[in-house]
């Protein structure tokens, strides 16, 4: 199975994530509810996506050791 995502992609939507929390941090206080659902949405589309690409990449070295 091919990766769906490239390495590049994997750590910059790694990176893009690291800043949205990043900046939640500097301002909990100042998200409405729906800023927060939203970030929490993309937040989850992107570690997903990061953690997929790592599983299989895992999975890839894992059956070239064997």
């Amino acid at each position: 199975m091919a990766h769906e995502i490239s390495l590049d992609e994997a750590k910059e939507k790694a990176h893009q994530a690291e800043i949205i929390c990043l900046m939640m941090e500097s301002y909990p206080n100042k998200m409405d509810d729906s800023e927060i659902e939203a970030i929490a949405s993309l937040l989850s589309k992107l570690t997903g996506d990061v953690c997929a690409w790592l599983i299989e990449e895992q999975s890839i070295k894992s059956n070239k050791i064997i």
